[in-house]
This record gives structure tokens, sequence and C-alpha cells, in this order.
């Protein structure tokens, strides 16, 4: 990536227990040799990926956009076996073209296809593209976050942080039920940063402490005290910002 310019992304850190060590790389498609490009735009390839032992690749990323609903299931078997199929073709691009990759080979692979993006949930608050980039937090913010996916493009205002507010996990109209991961926000851009794992952790981990708290006191999702949960959450080694208001 460095020879041809197309150096996008670059960080180091402990890999095979030894520190500063490359652990993840990513490029810009539109820098490297037609020839590679054009297949790994074919096949839906990210010039991305991270590594935390040596000769290993942890991901190589393949994308590929169903053309109907991935509630359907007939089409999300069809969109596996087609996604198996670029895996192939991946792999025998970095043989061909990569130097050093003429023996790659897969170690494994997911289970199952992981749908990015898909239908959305409506819940009382629907996290915007200004809050996370703005980096505002809440009266009841139940996590801190602060990465998104699409830095350094889009970056959270002064490297800070935004909140993810326990409203957003609280789906319209349904008063015992909690929703946690990568759907709760309807906005692209602000999709990018709470779909992410540590984002869906955090989620997770609120609402099951929410769950509980609301069991233990027979109250509703909603009449729950936010600050209540903080409390718990602050208890259980969960940082936030200060509060807000």
């Amino acid at each position: 990536l460095d020879s041809h310019g197309a150096v996008d992304q670059y960080a180091e850190g402990v890999r095979s227990g030894r520190p500063n060590r490359i652990v993840r790389v990513a490029g810009m498609m539109s820098a490297l040799p037609e020839e590679f490009a054009a297949e790994a735009r074919d096949i839906g390839m990210s010039v991305v990926t991270t590594s935390l032992h040596d000769d290993y690749f942890m991901f190589i990323k393949l994308n590929y956009k169903m053309p109907e609903s991935p509630t359907n299931r007939d089409q999300v078997a069809l969109a596996e076996l087609e996604l198996r199929k670029r895996q192939h073709r991946a792999i025998g691009l970095f043989r061909a073209l990569v130097p050093g990759c003429e023996h790659a080979f897969i170690a494994r692979s997911s289970p199952s296809l992981c749908i990015r993006r898909g239908r959305v949930i409506a819940c009382d608050y629907d996290i915007t593209r200004e809050d996370v980039l703005e980096g505002r937090h809440f009266r009841d913010d139940i996590f801190t976050y602060g990465f998104h996916d699409n830095a350094p493009r889009l970056q959270i205002r002064d490297g800070g942080t935004y909140g993810i507010p326990y409203r957003a996990l609280c789906p319209l109209g349904i008063e015992n039920l909690l929703v946690a991961g990568m759907l709760i926000t309807s906005n692209h851009d602000a999709h990018m940063s709470t779909r992410n794992t540590v984002a869906c952790m955090g989620q997770g981990q609120a609402a099951g402490h929410a769950a509980a708290l609301c069991a233990d006191r027979r109250t509703t999702i909603r009449g729950l005290d936010s600050t209540v949960l903080r409390e718990e959450l602050i208890a259980a080694g969960v940082f936030l910002e200060p509060r807000i208001g």
C-alpha cells in the first residue's frame, strides 16, 4: 500500500506479544493498480484488515448488497452462497497479486453472513448524525462512545465522545421490551458509529441492567428512573461523561 501511496488507515499495537507492530491497515482503492482494484470492487472487498498475530489477517471484508429485504430467508440463503464464492475469489486475488501472499489460505470464516444494515427499529429517541459528530450527551446517557467507522471523513468533534441515551433503547409503542444493537439508528452516518461491536456491547449491557432493575422494582421500562440505571452502570464499571443538564 505504501509503495502506491494508498495507505488510508494505519495503527500500531501489540502483535504476537511484541509492541509497536502494525495491527491495522487500510488502503485507498483508487490508488491501487487497476488489475487488483477492479476485481476487489467486483467482489465487494474492502482493503482493510486487522491482525494481532504474525502472518495472519484477522478478517478480509466482503460486502454484498442484497436485492431484497434480509427478512426474506431465501434471499439470505442466496446471499450466503454468493459470499462464499467471493471468499474464494478474494483469496485467489491475494495469491496472484499481493507479494508474500502466494500461499495464502482461508483459516476460518464466520458460520453465517453478517447483516450490516436492514430494517431499523423506531425508538423513543433516534440518534442523529449531528448527535454523533457534535459529541452530544444526554441526561439519560447509558454509554459513552468515541469511534466512527468513516473516520477521517467523519469524526467526532475535537476527538471527543457522544452519549447513547436510554430512550434510544425503548421501542416506540411497546412497553416491556428493550432493544440494542446495529439497527437502533435510522441515519446511515450515525449508524456507522453506533453499529460497531463495542457500541453494541454497551447498549446490551445497559439493556440487561435495565431489565433486571425493572423486574426487581416491578416497573416498566419507561417507569424506570434513568438516574438509578446510570448509578448501577457506573457501579459495574461503565464510564459515563458527567451528567448533562
